[in-house]
C-alpha cells in the first residue's frame, strides 16, 4: 500500500491537543498518526489471517449470545434483526456504555460477541471499553461508529492494548456479509 493511497482525515483542534498531549518529546503529530494507521492496517491484516485459518463454528456448538450497545433505535433493529437472520440465538441490547455494563454484569454468561458504538451520551464507547478491560472480557469486540477512522483507530488501538480481542471496526451501517464474517458466520 502506497502512502498515498491512505485517506485525508480532517482532525480537530481538540482532537490534535489530545493526541500532542500523549506524544513523546521527539514524536511528531504525523509520526503518531502514520504509526496507529500502519499499526492498525497490520492488526487488520493479521485478524484477516487468523479469520480465515479460524475453523467456522461447529453447527452442534453452543447458541451463539451478542450484545449490541448502540445509542440508535434504528442500529438496534437493524443489527438485532440481522443477528437473528444469522442464527445468533440471543441478542441483548443496550443504550449506553453505563447500561451496557449493567446487562453485562446481568448475564449468566458473557456474551460471545459485543458489538459498540463509539458514539454514545453519557457512557461513551471508550468508556464502555475501559470497562470490558477491567471485567477482563474475552469475547469478540466488534466497532461501529458514524464518526471518523481515526477516532476508530485510535480506539482500536487502545482496547488492543487494554487486552480486548478487537475483531473488527466499521463505518455505520455495518453490512450483513461483513457482520455475518466477522461472527464466522459466512458460508
Amino acid at each position: 500500500m502506497q502512502l498515498s493511497s491512505l485517506p485525508a482525515i480532517p482532525i480537530t483542534a481538540a482532537l490534535r491537543a489530545d493526541i500532542e498531549s500523549l506524544l513523546g518529546p521527539q514524536e511528531s503529530l504525523s509520526e503518531f498518526v502514520l504509526t496507529a494507521t500502519l499499526e492498525s492496517l497490520e492488526r487488520r491484516r493479521q485478524a484477516a489471517a487468523q479469520r480465515t485459518t479460524s475453523p467456522a463454528p461447529a453447527a452442534d456448538s453452543a447458541p451463539l449470545r451478542v450484545l449490541v450497545v448502540d445509542d440508535d433505535d434504528f442500529s438496534h433493529t437493524v443489527l438485532h434483526e440481522m443477528l437473528l437472520s444469522l442464527g445468533v440465538a440471543e441478542v441483548h441490547t443496550a443504550r449506553d456504555g453505563g447500561t451496557g455494563a449493567e446487562v453485562l454484569a446481568q448475564m449468566p454468561q458473557p456474551p460471545d460477541f459485543l458489538i459498540c458504538d463509539m458514539v454514545m451520551p453519557h457512557t461513551d464507547g471508550l468508556d464502555f471499553l475501559g470497562h470490558l478491560a477491567k471485567v477482563q472480557y474475552r469475547g469478540g469486540v466488534i466497532l461501529l461508529s458514524g464518526g471518523s477512522s481515526l477516532m476508530m483507530s485510535i480506539a482500536a488501538e487502545v482496547a488492543v492494548s487494554d487486552g480486548l480481542r478487537v475483531l473488527g471496526s466499521f463505518s455505520k451501517p455495518l453490512q450483513r456479509d461483513d457482520l455475518a464474517h466477522v461472527l464466522g458466520l459466512a458460508p
